[in-house]
């Protein structure tokens, strides 16, 4: 559920960025989530009563809810601004007014709509220590980065207003606190070629110091009024015709590792402000490309259960797979329910690290455990629903967890595990497994005796 902050001033400068009096920068006064905010004012609680009424009104379940602020750089927003906004979220979902942020998130963990994911939009030079405090006590689970490139003679070019070290310590320390990390990655910026953009996507997962969990691709495209449109009117900036970006397209995909989520290809601007670039969503389009060359993505999304069942593929029986790798100073394990054909039903995201939590009281010593994911696949079923052909509330989440918590107490000596829980999903962990609030986490002691059997 998109919720958009009212339009304000953005701390960057960048040269392709839409810019509207009436619309959030970075954004258009026609985009589907502008609109929406519009017809509400911008009025946060509004915006989410609306979205709970269509979504209702189309049948859909409403008791589990990720929301997804947009708009801008909200954390650059006055921060008594950011608080009044994140409480009127939640007061929308409780249908109760509450005193303030902490009773408005305490409500919701047993409301009737439910925040099980929050996620923020930033720049990556305002993610510092303080921003991430703020985000952890809003409920956030998910930050998206605006990346878009790691090349500081590009970010300069294109008056960004950050370097590629900026990008390193925002990833390192939503990491370290238990934050899923998705990066915005602009092929085709001012500076770069088709080439660089391969070797720099490669470099994405490649580099300890990046590895994200998911991408949002957002093939460079001139807008109308931006200082860039004046450099392709000029000659001094040529986008990719869509031959070369579909074919780069396709090669990045084909190297994206199972851990990451790729969840668009394209920006969400209407076509009538695009002046040159890409117009039309190629997923569809590239899929098809890699399929004719005997390649295929392996990213989350292409092998999600529910997408796999509409598209008509034979499924089989999940078991638990396991692969590890190193990212920004820790260890990631990356467990996930799949089949023979790699169809995935579950994941869960576990980091072991030494470096403590900023701010987390604890006796313990040693390495820590951190749960940063835990999400289960399929068409979604309502937490009092049941639905023999989905594979929620099967038990591959509990077997996942448990997993976790063996793996962190056998192999690492942790003696606590850490979640960072969705406001919504504090009750789940609370109720089914034995967790305890820790501050704005939940926590639960291990032994070495925990074990599962699969």
């Amino acid at each position: 559920m998109a919720v958009m902050a009212k339009p304000m001033e953005c701390p960057g400068q960048c040269v392709y960025c839409p810019t509207y009096s009436a619309a959030p920068q970075s954004y258009t006064p026609e985009s589907p989530a502008v609109l929406r905010a519009i017809k509400c004012e911008f009025d946060a609680k509004v915006q989410v009563e609306f979205r709970l009424k269509i979504l209702t009104d189309m049948g859909h379940p409403t008791d589990k809810i990720e929301l997804i602020v947009m708009g801008g750089t909200f954390l650059a927003c006055p921060i008594d601004y950011q608080y009044q906004f994140i409480k009127a979220c939640f007061d929308a979902l409780n249908g109760k007014e509450s005193a303030n942020l902490e009773e408005a998130k305490r409500l919701n963990e047993t409301a009737k709509h439910r925040c099980t994911g929050l996620c923020i939009e930033t720049r990556p030079d305002w993610c510092g220590q303080e921003e991430i405090r703020r985000m952890i006590e809003f409920g956030t689970t998910r930050v998206e980065l605006g990346v878009q490139t790691l090349d500081d003679d590009v970010y300069q070019l294109v008056k960004r207003g950050h370097n590629v070290e900026d990008v390193v310590r925002a990833t390192r320390l939503l990491k370290e606190h238990g934050i899923k990390v998705h990066y915005h990655w602009m092929p085709g910026l001012p500076g770069s070629n088709p080439e660089k953009d391969l070797e720099l996507s490669a470099k994405l997962f490649s580099d300890a110091r990046f590895r994200p969990d998911g991408l949002k691709i957002y093939p460079t495209m001139v807008v109308e009024g931006t200082e860039m449109e004046k450099w392709y009117q000029d000659g001094r900036y040529q986008p990719y015709d869509d031959e070369t970006m579909i074919n780069l397209i396709c090669e990045i995909k084909a190297i994206v590792p199972k851990y990451v989520r790729i969840s668009r290809v394209l920006r969400d601007i209407p076509a009538k402000f695009i002046v040159g670039g890409l117009k039309d969503s190629l997923r569809d389009m590239v899929k098809q490309r890699l399929q004719h060359q005997g390649s295929q993505c392996r990213c989350i999304r292409c092998r999600e259960y529910g997408h796999r069942v509409r598209g008509g593929y034979d499924i089989g029986d999940p078991q638990i797979v396991r692969m590890d790798y190193e990212a920004s100073g820790g260890k990631e394990i990356f467990l996930s329910f799949e089949d023979e054909n790699e169809t995935l039903f579950g994941l869960l995201r576990l980091r072991i690290q030494s470096k403590p939590i900023v701010g987390l009281s604890s006796q313990l010593t040693g390495n820590l455990a951190l749960i940063r994911e835990l999400h289960i696949y399929g068409s979604e079923v309502s937490l009092r629903q049941r639905d023999s052909n989905a594979a929620q509330h099967k038990g591959l989440g509990k077997a996942l967890l448990k997993e976790a918590e063996r793996i962190a107490a056998g192999a690492f000596q942790v003696q606590q595990m850490i979640v960072l829980s969705g406001v919504g999903a504090k009750e789940y962990y609370r109720s089914e497994f034995g967790y305890h609030s820790v501050k704005d986490y939940m926590g639960k002691t291990l032994s070495s005796s925990n074990h599962v059997s699969i």
